[in-house]
């Protein structure tokens, strides 16, 4: 296809070669993508909270598939980095009657990998989730943690995870373990 030009005020022309638009994911594109998570990993990383987890002796492409099947998309572009961090996923949600009066949420899911050897005899994953308010939406109060709860992400991804019959352990990061009842009202350091 012949690149296509176009006339502007006072006769200067602007070519456009079209077919080389078909380029973009795979160059410029990418190339911005991978720009944002440097900065977000060099700028915008802090320490791993201390929240309780689940743990699932999955690997990462296996819980990408999981989830991804259950509408988790990949939602780093708009989160900070924590440290060792090699999962993140979040699911939005519409929440028409929720009662901060907030409608936009998500499922965050955050995974880090525990490789066999140390606390595990095989490959684990950490998984911190929370549920909150859609960062886009809500920027402020979703930076200042209006309406975060744990257990009500940890409940989505159990759902989950009891829908496969995937086996986890849900456990405080020292290895402690937990039940769903003894995390309500928990103070939580996940943003």
């Amino acid at each position: 296809m012949r690149p296509r030009t176009l006339l502007s005020p006072g006769d200067s022309e602007i070519s456009t070669d079209v077919e080389r638009l078909r380029h973009l994911p795979e160059g410029p594109l990418k190339m911005g993508k991978l720009a944002l998570w440097w900065v977000r990993k060099t700028f915008f990383s802090k320490p791993k909270p201390n929240n309780p987890a689940l743990f699932v002796r999955m690997t990462e492409r296996e819980l990408v598939r999981l989830f991804g099947q259950a509408y988790f998309e990949p939602g780093w572009e708009f989160s900070y980095s924590y440290r060792d961090e090699k999962l993140n996923l979040r699911r939005v949600e519409y929440v028409p009657d929720h009662p901060l009066g907030f409608e936009w949420w998500q499922v965050h899911i955050r995974g880090y990998l525990h490789e066999a050897g140390r606390r595990f005899d095989a490959d684990t994953f950490e998984l911190a989730v929370h549920f909150e308010l859609e960062p886009t939406e809500y920027p402020s109060a979703h930076i200042d943690h209006v309406g975060l709860e744990i257990e009500r992400g940890v409940s989505a991804v159990v759902d989950i995870l009891d829908g496969e019959g995937i086996e986890y352990e849900y456990r405080h990061p020292n290895g402690e373990p937990l039940d769903a009842e003894s995390i309500s009202g928990a103070p939580d350091e996940t943003g």
